[in-house]
């Protein structure tokens, strides 16, 4: 069970990737690899027939985790970066 629940998760991971023409932003990124790693994860965890629940449970919960930290580097990395002026260059 252990093995169909990794093949279907990296399989719903490459087609996610492949699905996209444009380039994905970090949001969208950290929202997708959240997602399966939250999914995988709360598969694990659960038991019985909670198992169900808690892998969509975890999937919910790792694609908005994700998808925050991803907004944040997305927001990091749009801030202008100011260049050091030139005497203090270090050479």
């Amino acid at each position: 069970m252990k093995t169909i629940t990794y093949s279907l998760s990296a399989i719903a991971l490459v087609a996610t990737l492949a699905a996209c023409a444009a380039p994905m932003n970090n949001s969208q990124l950290g929202s997708a690899t959240g997602a399966v790693l939250g999914g995988v994860a709360g598969n694990q965890m659960g038991q019985g027939q909670g198992k169900t629940a808690a892998t969509i449970v975890g999937t919910m919960v790792g694609s908005v985790v994700g998808g925050q930290v991803g907004a944040q580097q997305d927001r990091y990395y749009q801030q202008p970066q100011v260049a050091a002026p030139y005497y203090n260059r270090g050479y």
